[in-house]
Parts: C-alpha cells; structure tokens; sequence
C-alpha cells in the first residue's frame, strides 16, 4: 500500500528509534551494575532479537500493519520498558533474569513491529523513513552521555519511556491521542518524580550476583555517596569495623582511599613493595581509584607523580573527602588526568621511573566476572609501551589477582620482552614475582625491569621480601619455580609452557585484548548466545523457504540473503570501528558513542542524500554501492593506524573529528543499500518489507554474537574480515539478482 506520509510519521519514526537506542544504553549500564559483562551483551543481543521477532510479525499477519495500531506499539513499548525498570529496581533479590529479558524482548517486539509496520505502509518513502530512523537513533545515543551523567540510568530509562509515549501521541488520531497522551503525562510525572525523590532505588544488599559491593554490604558496610554518570555507577563505601574507606565501580573493581591513621597498615601492602624498594623519583599510575597508588607514592618520596585516573566520578570523591585521605591528590608533585591511563601515557613523552598498575581484589568470582570484557592495559602492545617509556634503570609494577593472572602478565610481558630481540632466558632475567600469602586470596606482585637483574639485585630484593613476610617465586639467577626453572635453564621455551597449560595463558594483544579470559575457545558463558544464534539461523531458513515457495519473483528469492548480508556486515563494522578507535579517544564510552552516532547519522544523512539525481546513477547500480563499502573499509583499516598515531597527542576534540572524519565517507554509503533494497521488495508487496526489516534484524543478532566471539577467539581482524566478507556476499547476491533479471 502506498500512502501519502503525513510529517508525523517521520517524527513518530525518529522519536521511536531515538528512544530505543537511548533505552538500550541505558540499560548496558543498569545491568552493569546488576549483574557481570556477559548479561550486557544478552542485553544488546535480546533487544535486536527483538526488533527481528517484532518486524516479523506482520509478514504472517500482515493485518498487523495498519495505521490504526501505530499508537498501539509505541506506548506498548513504553509500558513494557517501564516494568522492566519497575522489575530491576524494586525485586533485585530474586532471580528475575528470565522475566527482565523477556520484557526487553516485548520492549522491542513493540518497537519492532511499529517501524516494520510504516515502513510496509508507506513504501515509496522508505529513503526517508530510513534517514529518520537512524538519524532518530544516533540523536537517542547523542542524548545518552548527558542523561546518564546528570540523572543516572534508571531515571534515563524512564526518559526513553516518555520517548515511547510521545511518539504514540504523534502516531495516534482520535482517540487514541487522548490515551497516549494520558500515557505520556503519566511517565512524565514518574520521570519527573524519580529524579527529584528517588523512588525506585536500587537496593546493593540483596543482588543475587556476586559483586564484591554486595558482600561488603551484607557484612555490615554502609554506602556514604553514589554517583551515576556514563561511564558506571561509583559507590563511596565504609565497611565498618574501622577498616578504610572504598570505592566500587558498578559493584566491582574495589579501590582502598588511604588515610595517615592507618598509614602504618596500609604500607604493609604488597603494592607498596615497588614503592619502598626501587625509590622512584618520577611515576605513572594507570588507575589510582581512590588514591591508595598515589599514598604509596607519597610514601615512597617520589618527587613527579601522574596519575591517570578513566572514572571522573572516582576522583571527584576522593576531592571532596580530602579531610580523610589528608588530600591525597592535591599533593605538591601529583599530577591527575581523567582520560585512559594508557592512551595517556601514549601521548607523553615523557619518560617514568615506574610505572605501576594495580588491581585489587575482594573476591576471586569478580576476576571471571569480567572475563568477557576487554582490557588494552594487559596486552603485550601495552606492555611495549610501557617499557618505551621507563627511564634508565626503571621498572614496571603490577598488583594481579592470583596465579593464574601472574603467569598471565608474565607471558605477557615476556613477549613484549622479546619483540626486543631476547630469548627467553635472557627476558626472564627482567622479571621478578613475588606473592603475599597473608592476604585472602593471595596477592601476587610482578616486576619487570628497564635493564636486566642480576644476582645481586635479586638477593637484596628477596632478602627484603622475605623479612617483610613476602614470598620471592621468580629471581633471576637465585630462584625459579617450576615450570620456569626449565626456561630459565633453556630445557624448554616458554611456549611449550603455554601450549601445555590447562588454562589460555598466552600473552594478550591489543587485536585480541581479553586478559582475563582464560578458557580455551568458545567461552562457555556465550554457548548460550551461540545456541541462540543457531536457532535463529534454522528459523531465517525457514522462513527464507517459506517465502520463496509463496512469492512468484525470481528476485526475491536474493533479497532475503541480501538483507541478511547487511545486517551481519553493518554491527561488523560497527563493532570493529569502535574497538580501533578506543585507545586513540582515550575513554571507552567516549568511542562507543562517537561511532554509534557516526554511523548512525552518517547512514541516516547518506540515505536522505541517495534521493539527489546526482545519486541515481550509482543507485541504478546496487553492486557498485556493496562494493563500495567493502573498497572503503579496505581503506580506512588501511590508513587508520598511521592516521591515529600521526593524532595521538592532538586535542581531544581534534581527535574526536579526526576519527568522525575519517569514518564519515563510509558511513555515508552504508546508509544506503538498505533502504534501497527495501524500495525493491515493496514493489513485490507490503509483506515483503516486513520479511526484509525481520530477516535484517535477526541476522544483527547473528553478527553482533559472532563478532564478539571472533573477537574473543582469533581476535578483532576477524571481525573486519567479518563484516567486509558480508559486503562482499552482499556484491555477489546483487549481482546475481541483476543478471537474473537481465535474463
């Protein structure tokens, strides 16, 4: 059917996408805090599962797409979304992860179903459907930075519900405006009301998951002050029974604020060790938290000290309760920058008699907690960096987990030793470890050396480990545990240690970061995913067949693979942008949003211009248009490296246009094969939109959980190869199709 479409269409459509992709984000960082990293992509997996299942909806009934119900979907998606919040923050005590994710699910069935519902029901105008709807979204991921940072992610939830209203209320006519009006002003005032009395809390004790703040809680800890911003909800917490203060990111991550009452306690930390020992003048810091680095530093008398700090919020706190860290970030010498402590330390050039990284720990679950999540800080790149930026005889120190994290880092740091040109025996004698044992768990403590040790050193360091109750596991030419002792002595290298082991404890690298991912192949937490996405492969078949066999045009039976290509391609190359640019930002939220909102309005901005005559010749031609994309993908991964090391040290909103920039031809042309192809497949019938809008969708799923776990097992070049590959089929499908056509 091709109708006429009213204004408010479009606004409906842009107020529609704009809430979902602002709901999205939000609720990446509510289930953040609720739950581990692997729930944050059954979230973003769950909500484009969604929109497919939604889409799909009026292909077997089509009598679903009628104007009349438009209003329907959109404050349906509003009621939906608002239990959902209602759900997460009034019963975190039970276990409610089915129920959450089944009414995200209907949030963007509902969503879903409108968008395929207009886009079959004004067919003709599907270029600038398209342009509203991703130019909609990218304002919705605009928009989540500052609403997050000023009301935190519920009450930006709660802003993407009255989004969903009010899009109903441009939908609706008759009577049906009264009702989403009545809906909208009813989220307005739950909105309005959550961010002035903070109705709907989220109550830390009774999570059922295993965050280190909830055992600090039911332990008697008392939460001084909560901070919510883009980047993660920070908790200033008093654990009683006179022990310090700390801080926890999204539940996690715990960092101890130092104060001089329990100066003499704190210095019998394992960190202080470096510190006490080596004497540095001039330190960097990757991640102070709540300053317990820098009162080792202070201690240590060290003259420079930079801190480079990624949650603002964190050191906001410890700003304002100088009183009871005696001001530890205000001291003459030190220096704090919120940005990403490596992407910091990239850009100086400056050079560091240490340079100490500190993880520390409160339960061992929270190391497999975040297995999934990326961490440039333990790649081998990384270490190389930072031993480029060690002074003469200067060191790196890193505070780990346990065991397994130790063998990990020193991998790590072997390799990085041997892009250097030394063998193993020779990198080994850089390296000291050494373990606290009365810690629960233990503590382990890695040194690596600008210069080698010799024997000397690693008496007098063992000597002083030992009396200050450490237990030396690696000294150069004095000790060496097995397996080590045989590379040390040259019986085998350390690659057969690593082929050997159990657990992947192969160095990192900034293409495949997952530090703390230490299992073998698929990790078990995504065989769910995994299985998912089987099932929604058997399902696309099926319903690919199905149409196939009911349609009498030869081209449709292209179309479906067509828009399936595009899906898997488009998240690709999203996903593998955002990892590219992430050090050159410096802050993770800041590249995850740069890209989604280039990508988005780029593609919205490319597809509104693809209606110009100047565009019609390239648009007669669909292949050259695929080809296109995967020519200048080629070419941006091709210039990106030199591009972003050439800009490392610019401002960051030169940066930040550099990377926009530099990504915006692509975008452009991305944004326009779809709509396009859509245009084709409502000339054979409404239905077949919906077929095109649910196959895409479903097939981002498929992408999104196959790039992570490319990502995961063969690394981010994988993933390029991913997304590329799926424009590749996409040139071969068109013209396949064209010549069929031809014929």
């Amino acid at each position: 059917m091709n109708r006429t479409l009213p204004r408010q269409r479009l606004v409906g459509t842009a107020l529609l996408s704009a809430s979902a992709l602002l709901l999205e984000i939000a609720l990446t960082r509510l289930f953040s805090l609720l739950y581990f990293p692997p729930y944050v992509y059954f979230i973003i997996s769950v909500s484009i599962l969604g929109v497919g299942i939604g889409a799909a909806l009026p292909a077997i009934r089509p009598a679903l797409a009628a104007e009349v119900r438009l209003a329907l979907y959109a404050v349906a998606a509003a009621f939906a979304t608002f239990l959902l919040l209602l759900l997460a923050t009034l019963a975190p005590a039970a276990s409610l992860q089915i129920p959450l994710f089944a009414l995200l699910a209907l949030t963007f069935a509902c969503f879903g179903l409108a968008v395929s519902s207009i886009f079959s029901l004004h067919p003709a105008a599907g270029r600038v459907l398209y342009m509203a709807d991703l130019l909609g979204a990218g304002v919705g991921a605009l928009l989540a930075i500052p609403l997050l940072n000023q009301f935190g992610a519920v009450n930006a939830g709660l802003v993407a519900v009255v989004g969903f209203s009010l899009a109903g209320v441009y939908f609706a006519a008759g009577r049906q405006a009264l009702a989403a009006l009545g809906a909208l002003g009813l989220f307005a005032l739950a909105f309005a009301a959550n961010a002035a009395a903070d109705i709907l809390p989220i109550d830390l004790v009774s999570l059922t998951s295993e965050k280190p703040i909830v055992a600090a809680l039911q332990s008697g800890g008392e939460i001084l002050e909560s901070r919510w911003d883009a980047f993660a909800r920070t908790d200033l917490l008093d654990p009683g029974a006179g022990q310090p203060l700390r801080i926890y990111v999204d539940g996690g991550a715990a960092s101890i604020m130092p104060s001089q009452a329990r100066a003499a306690e704190l210095m019998r930390d394992i960190g202080f060790f470096p510190f006490a020992t080596e004497q540095p003048e001039r330190v960097f810091i990757l991640g102070p938290g709540a300053g317990l680095d820098v009162f080792f530093a202070r201690q240590g008398r060290a003259r420079a000290v930079t801190a480079v700090e990624v949650n603002r919020a964190a050191t906001a706190i410890v700003d304002e309760w100088r009183a009871y860290n005696g001001g530890v970030y205000a001291s003459p010498g030190v220096t704090v920058i919120v940005d990403d402590g490596r992407s910091a330390l990239r850009r100086s050039d400056e050079e560091y008699d240490l340079i100490y990284l500190s993880q520390v720990v409160t339960l061992a679950a929270e190391r497999g907690g975040y297995a999934l999540s990326e961490n440039a800080i333990y790649t081998v790149d990384a270490f190389a960096e930072y031993l480029s930026h060690l002074a003469d005889g200067g060191h790196i120190a890193l505070k780990l987990y346990d065991e397994v994290t130790l063998t990990r880092a020193l991998s790590t740091a072997l390799a990085a030793l041997r892009l250097q040109g030394l063998d193993d025996q020779r990198a080994l004698s850089h390296l000291m470890a050494f373990v606290d044992d009365k810690s629960t768990p233990p503590v382990p403590l890695l040194l690596i050396g600008e210069r080698a040790f010799d024997e000397d050193d690693s008496l007098v360091l063992g000597a002083i480990a030992r009396d200050v109750g450490f237990t030396p596991l690696l000294l150069p030419h004095v000790l060496a545990q097995p397996p080590l002792d045989t590379v040390a002595d040259g019986a085998q290298t350390f690659d057969a240690i690593v082929a050997a082991s159990a657990a992947d404890i192969s160095a990192p690298s900034d293409d495949c970061p997952y530090f703390f991912q230490l299992e073998r192949g698929i990790p078990a937490s995504l065989l769910p995913l995994a299985a998912i996405v089987a099932l929604l492969t058997l399902l696309l078949l099926i319903l690919y067949l199905r149409n196939c066999t009911q349609s009498r045009a030869r081209v449709w039976r292209s179309l479906p693979l067509y828009f399936a290509a595009l899906g898997v391609g488009f998240i690709a190359l999203e996903i593998y942008a955002i990892h590219q640019t992430r050090l050159f930002l410096g802050h993770p939220t800041m590249a995850v949003t740069l890209v989604l909102v280039t990508f988005l309005v780029g593609g919205g901005i490319g597809s509104g211009l693809s209606q110009l005559p100047v565009a019609r010749a390239l648009r007669q031609r669909p292949p050259l248009l695929t080809a296109l994309v995967v020519l200048l993908v080629i070419v941006w991964s091709a210039i990106w490296p030199a591009a972003s090391r050439a800009l490392v040290a610019a401002d960051l909103s030169l940066r930040a246009a550099a990377a926009v920039m530099s990504l915006l031809p692509l975008t452009l042309v991305l944004g326009i094969p779809f709509p396009q192809a859509l245009e084709s497949a409502g000339k054979l019938g409404a239905r077949h939109i919906a077929v095109a809008w649910s196959v895409n969708g479903l097939m981002t799923v498929v992408g999104s959980v196959a790039a992570v776990i490319l990502s995961i097992t063969l690394g981010f070049s994988a993933v390029f190869l991913l997304g590329g590959g799926a424009y590749a089929l996409a040139t071969l499908v068109s013209l396949w199709a064209q010549r069929r056509e031809e014929s």
